[in-house]
């Protein structure tokens, strides 16, 4: 299957009633449960990379979920691996944005306990800036899916 090139459209721009969760073709299931996988093995960049080449494919309108998930692995990407805590703030941001537009539950991930978290990762960043210290490792979820 070819890439398919939609326009990118912010969170205001979004259509809510059309955010449904989508049947995903096989090799897409792979590509997000691969981003899933190095999500919670912590190679959040890989991460970020897998649910981009999803993202690019899916022309619906929920694929701002995939955005909001490649934005929160960008943000702990910055946070952890490349401290950069401003950059780490706002990734962390633009993925709330778009993550809260699917609590509880997509796709069968806690969206509600992940957006918990990464809420407090924020205010721990404001708080805490790069005065050295290591994130800490209560701030990193694991993804689980359940249906």
């Amino acid at each position: 299957m070819s890439t398919i090139r939609t326009r990118k459209k912010r969170v205001d721009q979004v259509d809510r009633s059309a955010l449904i969760e989508p049947i995903l073709l096989p090799e897409e299931q792979e590509m997000f449960n691969e981003g899933i996988s190095l999500f919670n093995k912590r190679e959040f960049w890989r991460a970020h990379e897998s649910w981009e080449n999803l993202w690019h494919r899916r022309p619906e309108e929920s694929r701002i979920f995939y955005q909001g998930l490649i934005q929160a692995a960008a943000a702990y990407h910055l946070a952890i691996e490349r401290p950069r805590v401003s950059g780490a703030i706002r990734n962390f941001e633009k993925s709330l944005e778009k993550l809260e537009l699917f609590a509880p539950r997509f796709l069968g991930i806690d969206i509600t306990g992940l957006i918990t978290t990464m809420r407090v990762a924020v205010a721990s960043l404001r708080r805490e800036g790069s005065a050295g210290l290591e994130f800490p490792e209560n701030l990193i979820p694991v993804l689980e899916r359940k249906k």
